[in-house]
């Protein structure tokens, strides 16, 4: 049985189905019962092309690299943003002789992978190119097939992107076929001409003339199609044609007109947020099928709710047994319309890039998590798809950077949320005690042992997560352990034969480079790997400077609480901890924000207390320590000149090079010499 669903093939997390498992095996050494495809043609989920288009500005070589990561990272092609794959083309490379080869395959045919690519172990050698108009990439590669998964061979006489991009519909034109044929009115709503060409095609076919089908296309379209073949086929399909802000679905409801109220409507947009449209515009007891795996299902049944509207509700259906073969006779129809189609022009749609950007970050935002600057917007959006999956993590930075703020987004976010989270410092914790903190006792198991024995944090963790800081000062001897619990998922307590059952997540934090201690043999290289299995890199204050202002602000306003003292801060004292280098991060400008708010003697910290802080030795000078903002008698503009002066006088006598002096007061070499000159220094 695990042979047949591909267990072998999972390696994080272990026992769990490929296509729920974070990563596969795609090692091309096959198994006796597998299959091994040489992959030619990808066709990726319409909602996960554009995120990957989207966050790649449109740019053909980091699109490429942004789908290889996929597949090097998981082991598959699973879009970790969307939670959604594509269909793969290709030719029969390999038999194993335990296969089960139901249809009869031989070496050289061609065929499509009729299922989800998140299911399949798959390796890309390159990408040779990307067609926009199909959502496809022609590549060098295979895939990995196991028991039961849906191969199909290839029709000879139809073109290869227009079986995948109707294929990719799974059994959900066969679904809108059989709901169609006792109805009248439809509405087919998305952003993709030739989608809704598909979909309002099968509805015609199946309910002949006396169908009224309105298509309705979102007017931000981001890919508009060209082709004076698709327009034909337009107008025979539509009764109607309606271009609307889908995303604004009261103003598009009444776009179509009061009276427009439909016996069945079909969304099949791969816009995030496109649901109520549809709701709002089927009748009483109508049908809306969504066809999309982006379409939010929850979503659809509150609105219902709410409007007090009983619906008949469909999603997109999975597998259904001879779908292929009628999506076939749908391609046939469709192949002289689709010919020779050819993309009239691209546009970031703003719709979909906000929606895929801000999906979960409220959730995110909700936990305190500061952030602004793009390096830091890639850490959320990695926080937030590898949160769903149960698998290792291993985050790296600086210390002082927010490791643990981390750790605690992906839990928080995660399905072990509701269960213990253990926090442990391995370097906190002395060497002869940690395996016994980490795993437990049994009584009289050493000199000073409780009579009853006592659970380690693993045991108290079972069915949640443990959280390794500093996990890199940890010793030779309790790696091998925590090794066992990884693969196993069982230990003994200090003293004990009889091995324990544990379910945890791992996430682990350090500062170090690990592969270098594993060089230093200083580290196992095998529990690295098993650590490692998606790695978040936490960049430093340095790497994100524009998180300083919304930083220092939200400082200001939690201690300014906690000390019930209320201070802003100058703008130009602002600007100096912006450009100042911190080393300790986070936690070191956390640390100075307190002080200034404590130590500050106006309503506003100035830069001059900023000064002070940031540099202290620089005021260590009898002349600069004799300076005082506000000392009567001197004029205050005068004096910040003079201080001014001094210490940028000061710090090139110290430091030796502009460039040096600049980074010691935290300014731009640029600005330090135009200060010089204006000083005559």
């Amino acid at each position: 049985m695990n042979e047949e669903f591909g267990i072998a093939r999972v390696l994080e997390p272990r026992h769990a189905m490929p296509t729920s498992a974070w990563k596969l095996d795609n090692n091309r050494a096959l198994r006796e019962d597998e299959l091994c495809v040489e992959i030619k043609t990808i066709h990726l989920d319409g909602t996960s092309f554009h995120q990957i288009c989207l966050e790649s500005n449109d740019n053909d070589e980091l699109i490429k690299r942004k789908i290889i990561d996929i597949v090097i990272r998981r082991g598959k092609l699973h879009n970790p943003v969307t939670d959604t794959g594509g269909l793969a083309y290709g030719v029969v490379a390999e038999i194993g002789p335990k296969y089960k080869n139901k249809i009869g395959l031989q070496r050289g045919e061609e065929i499509i992978c009729n299922a989800s690519l998140a299911s399949m172990p798959l390796y890309i050698s390159e990408i040779k190119s990307i067609d926009r108009v199909y959502n496809q990439v022609e590549v060098e590669g295979y895939a990995i097939v196991y028991g039961s998964f849906p191969l199909v061979r290839r029709p000879k006489n139809l073109p290869v992107n227009l079986l995948l991009y109707v294929f990719n519909e799974s059994g959900t034109l066969y679904r809108t076929w059989t709901e169609s044929k006792d109805k009248t009115n439809f509405m087919v709503v998305g952003n993709n001409l030739m989608m809704n060409l598909i979909y309002g095609h099968t509805i015609r076919k199946a309910v002949g003339e006396r169908a009224n089908i309105v298509c309705v296309l979102d007017k931000k379209s981001n890919v508009i199609m060209k082709s004076e073949k698709l327009d034909s086929l337009a107008e025979k399909t539509f009764n109607a044609l309606h271009y609307v802000n889908i995303l604004r679905p009261l103003e598009a409801k009444s776009n179509l007109g009061e009276e427009a109220m439909f016996d069945m409507s079909v969304n099949c947009a791969e816009i995030p947020g496109a649901e109520t449209l549809n709701i709002l515009a089927t009748r009483y007891g109508g049908t809306v099928v969504f066809a999309n795996l982006i379409n939010n299902y929850n979503l659809a049944l509150y609105v219902t709710e709410a409007l007090s509207r009983q619906l008949n509700i469909r999603c997109a259906d999975g597998y259904l047994a001879k779908y292929d073969e009628f999506d076939i006779d749908i391609i046939t129809d469709l192949v002289p319309y689709f010919e020779g189609v050819k993309i009239a022009s691209i546009r970031n749609n703003a719709s979909i890039e906000k929606a895929m950007k801000t999906r979960g970050k409220e959730r995110v935002r909700a936990d305190d998590f500061i952030s602004g600057s793009p390096a830091m917007e890639a850490v959320l959006e990695e926080i937030m798809s590898v949160a769903k999956y149960d698998c290792n993590v291993l985050i790296t930075g600086d210390t002082g950077v927010g490791k643990e703020k981390v750790a605690n987004l992906i839990v928080k976010n995660s399905m072990r949320s509701m269960q213990p989270l253990i926090k442990l410092n391995c370097a906190a914790i002395a060497p002869n005690l940690m395996e016994s903190e980490f795993f437990g006792y049994e009584a009289g198991a050493f000199t000073g042992a409780k009579d009853k024995g006592k659970k380690g944090y693993f045991e108290t963790a079972d069915n949640g997560t443990v959280f390794l800081d500093e996990v890199g000062e940890m010793p030779l001897d309790i790696q091998a352990k925590l090794l066992r619990v990884i693969q196993d998922g069982e230990f003994f307590r200090v003293g004990g034969a009889k091995p324990i059952k544990t379910n945890v997540r791992i996430i682990a934090a350090t500062n170090r480079d690990l592969l270098t201690r594993v060089e230093e043999k200083e580290f196992r290289r095998d529990l690295y790997y098993r650590l490692n299995v998606f790695q978040i890199k936490v960049p430093s204050l340095r790497e994100r400077r524009e998180d300083i202002p919304p930083l220092v602000q939200y400082f200001l306003k939690k201690y300014g609480e906690k000390f019930n003292v209320k201070r802003g801060i100058d703008e130009d004292a602002l600007e100096l901890l912006v450009q100042s280098d911190w080393k300790g991060n986070i936690r070191e400008l956390e640390n100075v924000v307190q002080r200034l708010l404590i130590g500050a003697r106006s309503e506003n910290i100035t830069l001059i207390e900023v000064g002070k802080e940031l540099h202290r030795e620089l005021f260590e000078t009898p002349k600069l320590a004799q300076i005082e903002e506000g000392t009567e008698g001197l004029n205050l503009e005068k004096m910040v000149e003079d201080f001014e002066r001094q210490i940028i006088k000061y710090a090139c006598e110290k430091y030796g090079s502009t460039r040096k002096a600049a980074k010691a007061i935290g300014i731009s070499q640029t600005q330090l010499v135009r200060k010089k000159n204006k000083y005559e220094i």
